[in-house]
């Protein structure tokens, strides 16, 4: 098996199906790709490089890391490989935890 280590800046997430049907909670079947321009998408990241210093040379710490689910800007999706999706740290909005209080 191929392993993919992320340099930098960059976040390797699981690749989605944006062809793929889904049922809103409407009622309606959509694609992920007819929505792209105006949605976040979550997904698993897979690998992730260290990021990049500031002027001081001092990286900054995220409250994510490998097998964390993001959402993210799916517009700012910066490459697309055949098993992966491509961003950089600037385009994760958010970190998906299940709310455990219920």
């Amino acid at each position: 098996m191929t392993k993919i280590l992320a340099q930098g800046d960059f976040i390797f997430l699981e690749k989605i199906d944006y062809d793929k049907e889904e049922i809103t909670e409407s009622g309606l079947y959509i694609k992920k790709s007819q929505v792209l321009d105006s949605t976040s998408i979550e997904a698993k990241i897979v690998s992730m490089g260290s990021g990049l210093p500031d002027a001081n040379g001092v990286f900054r710490e995220v409250d994510y890391e490998v097998g964390s689910t993001v959402l993210y800007d799916a517009t700012s999706r910066i490459g697309v490989h055949a098993d992966f999706d491509v961003i950089k740290r600037e385009h994760v909005l958010a970190v998906v935890f299940e709310d455990e209080t219920d």
